[in-house]
Parts: C-alpha cells; structure tokens; sequence
C-alpha cells in the first residue's frame, strides 16, 4: 500500500477510492507426463472511480446516514455518500440496489456500535458495478484522508437459504440463521465490487469479515471482487453453494478466504498477496469446495504472521479440488505450502495443474503426527500434471531461429544462453507450454530477443498459459530475482529518443511503422527473472524497444525480477490486464517517448524502487490501475510510487488508485518529481492517492503536479 503527505483540503472530494481486482487463475502443462507451474491470468481491473464524476474534486460531499433496519425497497444513488452508522439490515425481502460508482463509508466503532450491513434470507443486494464505476465499500477514516489500516468498520455479510445442517446461526448476530430449503437461493447480485479496511472483532472468535456468506445459494452473482486490509479474514464463507469469480484478496490479519461447514461451491480466478496474515486459504467443516484458476503468492515479509501455511486443512473431514494455480511460498517458516490438522477427507481431494514452488523447502507437512499431510502428498504427485520439485527432459535452445519454428506443448524448452528470433522468422509457442532459462550470467545468460521484422505468436489461453521461468526454480530450487535473463521484443515504431538496446546494442529498433506487429504475448507468465549484464545494462523480465501498436500484449504477469518487471523504450504498444510484483528496481518503467495505452495495471510492490518510473520524452497513458506500496517496501522503495524521473515527462493517469503505506521516515511521495515535468501534458482523472505516509507529492515539480492533480475531475487527495 502506498504512504502519502497527508494534505488537509477544505473540501472533501466525492471521489471514490479505486483498486484493481487481478484475478488468479492459469494452469497448464506441457503434456500429461510433464507438470509446469501454473500462470495465473490477471482479471479484468476494476478501479473505483469518484462517486460523482461530474462533480471537480473541490465539491463539498454530503454524508447520508443509513441505519437500522431497510424493509423496503431502496436505492442508494451515486450522487451521495452513504455512510453505515451501526448495523443496517435489509430484510423483510427487501431488495437494496446500489448504483454503479456508488460510495458507502463505515462509521468508527466497536462492540455494540459497529457499523456493518447484513442481507438477511429472503432479501436481496444488487450492487452492480461497472468496469469503470465499481462501487466501493470503506471506512469514514479512510475516506476523509486518514490512515487506510485494518478494522477500522465492520463489512458485509449476506445470508441465505442454502445452508446445510453443518451451518450454524452467524457467529457475530446470532439472531440471524440460514435457512437449508434452497441451494438455488438467490441473494443477489455483487459485481465490480471493493471492500476495504474492514473487519471488527466483536468477541473472542466474534469477528466481521471483509465478506461473509452464510449459507448462500448458487443463484447469487459474485463476480470482480477485492477485499483489502480486513483484520480477521477478507472473504469467510460458511456453507452454501454460491460460485465466486475473479477475486483478488490481500493484506488481511487473518486468512485470507476461508471456508467452513460444508460450502461447496466453486471458486474461479482467485488471487492472494499475502504478505500478513495467517493462511492463504482456510478450511473447516465437512468441506469439499473446487478452486479452479488460482495464485497464492506468500511473500517472505509475512514471516511474522503466517502460520498456517498456503492451504490448510483445518480439522478432520475437509477435502477440496484444486486445479491450475499455483502456490508460491516464500516464508521461513515450519509451515508447509499445504498444511493439514487431523484427517482429511482424502477420496475428496484432487489436484491438477497445480504447482508448489518457493523458497521454503516445506511443501506439505501438519500437526500433530497424525495429520494427512503424507497422503496429500500423494495425491498431488499422483497426478502427472502437478510441479512438486520435478525433473522432466528438456530441449536446449541457442543461438539464431531463423526460419518459422514452433516450440509445442509436448517439451520443455530450456534456453541456453541468448536465443534470437531474426530473418523475419516467426516463433510460435503453444498454449500451456514452459520455457525455462539456463543458470547464467555475463555472456552466459539466457534470455531471448525477437528481433525488428521478426515475431513471436505466444498465444496461451485462459487455462493453458505460456510460461517463461528459471530452470533453478522448475527443478524445485528456490524462486529467486535472477536466475535467468527475460524476454525482449524490438520493433519498428521507434523514434528519435530510441538508442540501440542497452543490453546488447547489435540490436536497434527502427522508426519506420508506428503500427509495426511483433507479434502476440497473451496469457504469458515471466517470473524469477532479470540479469545485470554491465553497470546500467539489466536484461529486464519483459522488455520492449520500439514495439508498434500492432502488436497484442494482454493477460502478462511478471513476478520477482532482479530488475525491472517491464521496461518499454519508445513505441506505441498497447498492453492489457498486467500483473507486476516483487522486483528490484522499478515495476513498469517507460522511456524514450513511449506513447502507448496501459490498461489494467496492477502493481503489488513489496520491494524495488518505485512503481512507475518514467524519463526520456515521455507521455502515455495509465487507464484502470492499483499501485500498492506496501509497509514492507521502506528498505527499498526511494523513488514513489509514480516517479517523474527526468526533464519533459508528461503522463495521463484515469481510474486509479495509489496505496502508499510507508514508514514517514521515507522522504519521497507518492507521485515524485526530479527536475521540470511536461505539466501542459499531464493529467489525473478519477485517481485516489490515500495510505500511512503523509508524503503525497515530493520533488522539483510537486507543486504543479498537485495543482494538476487538484484541478482534475473525480480525484481523491485524502
């Protein structure tokens, strides 16, 4: 999350605060006998724009109080801001719709005087937000410019009828209970929603969830969810059948999506940045739920705090079915990535296209000596589409293709020091297939470059992505920054700002086609990559050097490189639903007057120095984005989370947010500025700067940055 200078406006703007929802999702395999690591696709963002987006940031809002009980039908509008002062039901099938764009605040207060919202049986919600006008759930603290933390209101909960005999009467009000006479039950409609800072303890084992679900039915529509900072869980569900997809939860102080008493409903896409907390995924009850799609990162900062491992199964009697996700585990802990409590129900259980990866050399392990832990492993190796530390025969790759070549499903492709792709030659790659790239450094690294006239065709689909990784972390070694060098495209839309490649400058872009093609990245994973050549010369996860419009780069998460994540010099490439964490230095860091369109940028940044960087003669655009700039970052991060790093920078941000949650130690703001930013050609649209550090705008141009910032429509300065 990202720390701001706290900057106290006379007027509070009706902006809504945004955040992206990637969801997890992606597996697949070479072929049935060799088993990859899964390569989650990132989902659809769905950044919260302001409340009103008609109204300047400068418009006074007007709070509306909702208490008590709604028995009638009720719409909350988007003009207002609603805010939940104590409990409000909506019960007596009522049915509460809520407008896209919507606002609605939580007032502080514990015990007696939480301020929550429950849907009771019978009743309905439909709150249907929109791509660009999601409706956002929040605490009043955070939205008039305090502290984004945890617990600081209640969440949402919703009950139905589709209980079971396992479900018990809600554990924070037990006067409201499921009923058990409809697994169709419908309770309505979440969509395109964000619920954020939440969560209440009200007694011991007591709590209010980010989103709790009681016994709902499969009729209910849950879809683009994110629930962030929870303090208990971000997603609890207690029996029911209702399907979730495309869910992105992080940062809560217990698990992160927890099921209990028999749910058994389907879970698709589902991302997890756990960084705090005590579990990725919980399991109590006479369980037997279906992940399918999903991404569990547990990064090494939640040492601390998870103790529960990735997925653990609680008590005796749960079995889940788990297919194309990937844990990647990466505490020092006694914790296993798969962590079992008693006897699991074994014969309903499965794993396919799943992969355990990570530092941590635990991928299944429990307490007491009698847990399953031996027998869920068997299961997982049982299946040959399943990454537990495996060895598979592998095809070298090296020097020049020079002629159309086709890298199947069937092999991993392991490159051999640098690979290129030239003599107008096409690469094509087929879905689920895995390229893993030598142990190597200096000349020796491996990494791969489609040169200008080449192009490569890595078309992955939704449940069969391409994958590019170290061979250290496919042979089960420890998923580290640098060990291997990346991808790089050259292309024929550069311009005069455009220098020969800086890693290897035998290869230049030419300014001939601003819509040349390079080709197609889709549904492509680059993870534990990034190699430092000379002093200034770092081969990036994904690079780009003047690559034109006509080229496809959607679906592309790149994790944990020892550099840049992304690095585009020039060009007008166009690139969608990215995914960035976890590297060294900058995660998406354009120059050189690039001049594309970024849309659906999700930046999860624990480490490195800032989130995006930009220099060179530079203005492109950032369309729906969520920079999160964690606490655990403060070692590292000195750039901000936007940084505007040399003379002539211009850049058009919408629909985001910026988190920015470090110590007030650190002395550079959220947006940072060095020397004279390009002002007649920046602008900030519907685009929420909140968290911890009061640092908001810092450097040489801060002033007019603010000034713009300020002057934009649907902005948010706490």
């Amino acid at each position: 999350m990202n720390k701001f200078k706290l900057i106290t406006l006379s007027l509070v703007t009706a902006t809504a605060i945004g955040f992206s929802g990637c969801g997890g999702g992606g597996g697949g395999t070479t072929d049935t006998t060799t088993p990859i690591p899964d390569t989650t696709t990132p989902t659809p963002d769905t950044t919260i724009p302001d409340a009103n987006t008609t109204t300047p940031n400068t418009a006074t809002v007007t709070k509306t109080d909702l208490s008590g009980d709604i028995t009638a039908d009720m719409t909350l509008t988007a003009d207002k801001v609603w805010r939940l002062n104590g409990l409000v039901t909506v019960t007596n099938g009522a049915t509460l719709t809520i407008e896209p764009g919507t606002v609605i605040i939580g007032k502080s207060g514990t015990g007696a005087a939480t301020s929550y919202m429950i849907i009771d049986k019978g009743a309905k919600i439909i709150a249907d937000g929109t791509f660009d006008k999601p409706i956002v759930f929040m605490s009043e603290t955070a939205y008039d410019g305090g502290a984004d933390e945890w617990g600081q209101w209640g969440g949402l909960t919703l009950i139905g009828k589709a209980g079971n005999s396992q479900v018990q009467p809600y554990e924070v009000n037990p006067a409201f209970t499921a009923d058990s006479t409809d697994l169709a039950d419908n309770s309505g409609v979440l969509r395109n929603v964000k619920i954020l800072n939440s969560g209440i303890t009200m007694e011991v084992d007591k709590e209010v969830n980010g989103l709790s679900m009681v016994g709902v039915g499969s009729g209910t529509v849950v879809e683009n969810i994110t629930v962030n900072k929870s303090d208990d869980d971000c997603i609890e569900i207690w029996g029911g059948t209702v399907n979730l997809t495309n869910v992105d939860v992080s940062e809560c102080s217990d698990d992160h999506f927890d099921i209990d008493d028999g749910y058994s409903g389907t879970v698709t896409n589902l991302t997890i940045h756990q960084t705090t907390g005590n579990s990725g995924i919980e399991m109590s009850g006479n369980t037997v739920a279906t992940f399918d799609n999903f991404d569990i990162y547990v990064a090494s900062s939640a040492a601390n705090t998870a103790k529960e491992g990735a997925i653990y199964f609680k008590k005796d009697g749960i079995g889940g079915h788990f297919k194309n996700g990937t844990v990647i585990y990466d505490i020092n802990s006694t914790y296993a990535a798969v962590y079992s409590v008693g006897t699991a129900d074994i014969a309903n259980t499965s794993f396919t296209n799943v992969s355990l990866i990570g530092s941590n050399p635990l991928k299944f392990n429990g307490d007491p000596a009698g847990n399953s832990a031996t027998d869920l492993q068997t299961v997982f190796t049982s299946d040959t589409t399943n990454k537990l530390n495996a060895t598979v025969a592998k095809t070298d790759l090296s020097g020049d293709i020079t002629a159309d070549m086709t890298l199947t499903a069937d092999k991993v492709w392991r490159l051999n020091g640098l690979v290129t792709v030239t003599n107008g030659a096409t690469l094509t790659i087929e879905p689920g297939t895995v390229i893993i790239g030598k142990s190597g450094t200096g000349a020796a690294t491996s990494y791969m470059i489609i040169d200008k006239g080449a192009k490569i065709i890595a078309d992955g689909t939704f449940d069969k992505p391409i994958v590019f990784m170290s061979e250290t972390a496919y042979d089960g070694g420890a998923d580290e920054w640098g060990q291997w060098g990346g991808l790089t495209l050259i292309g024929k839309a550069g311009n005069s700002q455009v220098q020969p490649y800086e890693v290897n400058p035998a290869f230049t872009a030419d300014s001939t086609d601003l819509a040349d093609n390079s080709g197609v990245l889709r549904n492509v994973k680059i993870l534990n990559s990034g190699i430092t050549m000379e002093v200034d010369k770092e081969v990036n996860g994904l690079s780009m050097v003047g690559v034109g419009s006509g080229t496809v780069v959607e679906n592309i998460t790149v994790n944990k490189s020892d550099d840049d994540c992304i690095e585009i010099w020039g060009g007008t490439v166009n690139l969608t639903n990215v995914d960035v964490s976890e590297c060294s230095d900058d995660h998406f860091d354009i120059d050189d007057g690039y001049s594309g369109t970024v849309t659906n940028l999700t930046i999860h940044q624990t480490t490195g120095n800032s989130g995006i960087e930009m220099s060179g003669n530079t203005v492109a655009t950032f369309d729906n984005f969520d920079i999160y700039v964690a606490s655990s970052a403060a070692n590292t991060a000195k750039e901000g989370a936007i940084y505007f790093k040399k003379d002539g920078i211009g850049g058009h941000f919408k629909n985001g947010t910026v988190m920015y949650d470090l110590p007030s130690t650190i002395t550079y703001g959220a947006i940072h500025s060095r020397n004279n930013a390009d002002i007649a050609n920046t602008s900030f649209e519907n685009v929420s700067l909140i968290g911890s550090n009061p640092l908001k705008f810092t450097g040489d141009s801060a002033t007019d940055l603010q000034a713009v910032f300020e002057n934009g429509v649907g902005n948010k300065l706490n």
